[in-house]
């Protein structure tokens, strides 16, 4: 080096009185120059720099967590499937795909000038297919944890379960505002969990076999054509009748034992969740 740091510089430079240019010139220098990183460490006082070195350390073992995840925390997430689900690309699309999916189906069912038939019939159709709609979206943006799940022994359970409960933390909120929010759907506001539960994990199971989209697609293709069956009768009210929300949730029991037993049982052969 043909120059060195000199005293009154470093004295400028640790108070900062440098203008932006000159800075960056010192710490150019300082990153080629040996002498004056030597310098730098008489100069720079020792609680600065041990001030500087905590940050860093901090910044790098743990960083700020995202919105979703700081969010999940509120909810009670545990740190460690905190950090399973922080390994995804982002919480963000599943809740921007609930949220967006409620204000469409919304704005349907109560705009659309449909009959008292045809609108509940809409809304029997769509409501339902809210968290799992979510629920794929999740696993589509999550899907690099895939390759981090199958080798490790984290419970794939668990981590189904986390994964679905994230999409959902959003989904059901967002959904059941749909009910209450659309005139004359008040009778109709919470008939839509029984099925919903039946049919998310019905996705689940899917999941198990099948990429995201074809599991998502299978699922709404299948309620959307049962509810089209039952309106050929002129009513979809047969959905909604005690009998049959209870067949939903004994359905929705079953898929989950089948869930457990899939998540128990993988092989890398399979679809891992």
């Amino acid at each position: 080096m043909s120059w060195h740091v000199d005293d009154q510089v470093w004295q400028a430079y640790v108070g900062g009185r440098l203008d932006a240019a000159a800075e960056a010139s010192v710490d150019t220098h300082v990153a080629r120059c040996a002498e004056c990183r030597a310098t730098a460490r008489r100069n720079a006082p020792a609680a600065t720099a041990e001030r500087v070195w905590a940050d860093v350390r901090a910044t790098i073992t743990v960083p700020a967590p995202s919105a979703p995840v700081r969010l999940l925390r509120r909810l009670g997430a545990r740190d460690d499937d905190l950090v399973a689900l922080s390994g995804a690309d982002s919480l963000l699309v599943p809740w921007a795909v609930a949220v967006g999916f409620a204000v469409a189906c919304a704005c349907l069912v109560g705009l659309a000038g449909l009959g008292p038939v045809n609108q509940h019939t809409v809304f029997l159709a769509a409501a339902p297919l809210g968290p799992v709609l979510a629920i794929v979206a999740a696993y589509d943006a999550l899907d690099p944890l895939r390759e981090l799940a199958a080798p490790t022994p984290y419970s794939k359970l668990r981590l189904a379960l986390l994964r679905a409960c994230a999409a959902l933390a959003v989904a059901l909120p967002s959904t059941a505002a749909i009910g209450l929010v659309v005139p004359a759907m008040e009778d109709l506001a919470w008939v839509w969990l029984a099925p919903s539960f039946g049919l998310t994990l019905g996705a689940l199971v899917l999941l198990t076999w099948w990429d995201a989209k074809v599991a998502g697609a299978m699922v709404c293709a299948l309620w959307t054509g049962l509810v089209v069956v039952v309106r050929t009768n002129g009513t979809v009210d047969p959905l909604t009748e005690p009998l049959a929300q209870a067949g939903f949730v004994a359905a929705g029991l079953v898929l989950a034992g089948a869930l457990v037993l899939r998540t128990s049982t993988l092989r890398l052969q399979g679809g891992e969740l």
